[in-house]
C-alpha cells in the first residue's frame, strides 16, 4: 500500500518537472531576445524603395550588461557605429567592417544610463535606444 503512495506521488513530481521543462523552452523559443539578453530594436531608413536590387539585411543590435553587439547576416563594409549618452556625448564611435554572418562586441564602460546607438552605412541609417 505505502509503495503504491510513493510511486503515485512520483508521478505527479514527474509531470510537474515536464511541465516546468516545457514552459521553458516554450519560453526560450518564442522570446530569445527576453529571456537570453536584451536586443535593441533599432528604426530608421536601410535600403532604397526606389531601386530595385537586393539590400542586405538589417544588422541586428542587443546590449548584454556593458556588451554591445551587432550581427549582420550579410557582408557590409564601412558601417559606422555610434553610441552617444543622453546629453549627446559619444562614447564609442568605430567605422567597421562585418563579415557574412559574424558578430562585432563591443565593451562600453561600466556606467548607467540610456544611450543611443547609430548604424550609419551608404544603404540607409539605424537608430535605436537602450539603458546600462
Amino acid at each position: 500500500m505505502a509503495f503504491t503512495f510513493v510511486r503515485a506521488q512520483l508521478k505527479i513530481i514527474t509531470m510537474k518537472n515536464c511541465w516546468l521543462l516545457f514552459f521553458t523552452i516554450f519560453l526560450v523559443g518564442v522570446f530569445p531576445q527576453i529571456v537570453l539578453g536584451g536586443s535593441v530594436h533599432v528604426e530608421g531608413r536601410w535600403g532604397d524603395d526606389r531601386i530595385r536590387t537586393v539590400f542586405p539585411k538589417v544588422p541586428e543590435v542587443s546590449v548584454d550588461e556593458s556588451v554591445l553587439s551587432i550581427y549582420s547576416a550579410d557582408s557590409l563594409s564601412d558601417l559606422t557605429i555610434t553610441v552617444v549618452d543622453a546629453e549627446g556625448k559619444v562614447i564609442l564611435e568605430e567605422c567597421i567592417t562585418i563579415s557574412s554572418g559574424e558578430t562585432v562586441h563591443f565593451t562600453l564602460s561600466e556606467i548607467t544610463g540610456t544611450y543611443q546607438v547609430r548604424l550609419n552605412h551608404e544603404y540607409g541609417y539605424l537608430v535605436g535606444d537602450f539603458a546600462m
